[in-house]
């Protein structure tokens, strides 16, 4: 894969994922977890956080997810890098879930994917 199809790759990528959470919130999956959606939704935002670091400063092979919201932040002043940020943050905690706290609604998981696909209509 060349450089210039990474960007490419990433809407893609993100677009099969959220394809895969959207089943799974639906009940058409022998797994109902918003939990696991949330999981798929993250990894599709991870995709897109790649595709627009790569559209900002290259390739970022080896740098942590940090560190490309790091790049978002300082370099991307599009609603779009917001929004993936905001995204990132929101589904990592929906991924993080302990004893002590309530997983996730099908309906919080179902709007932070709603907000990931804003941001792929936009590219």
């Amino acid at each position: 894969m060349s450089d210039g199809d990474m960007s490419d790759d990433g809407p893609t990528t993100a677009v099969a994922l959220l394809a895969q959470a959207d089943t799974i919130l639906a009940g058409h999956s022998s797994i109902h977890s918003a939990t696991l959606a949330a999981f798929l939704a993250r990894q599709a935002t991870e995709a897109l956080i790649e595709a627009r670091c790569t559209e900002l400063v290259g390739p970022v092979p080896g740098a942590t997810t940090r560190s490309k919201l790091a790049i978002l932040k300082s370099l991307d002043h599009t609603e779009a890098g917001q929004a993936l940020a905001l995204s990132w943050y929101r589904l990592s905690g929906y991924c993080h879930v302990h004893a002590y706290e309530l997983p996730p609604t099908v309906g919080e998981v179902r709007a932070a994917c709603e907000q990931v696909m804003g941001v792929v209509d936009v590219h």
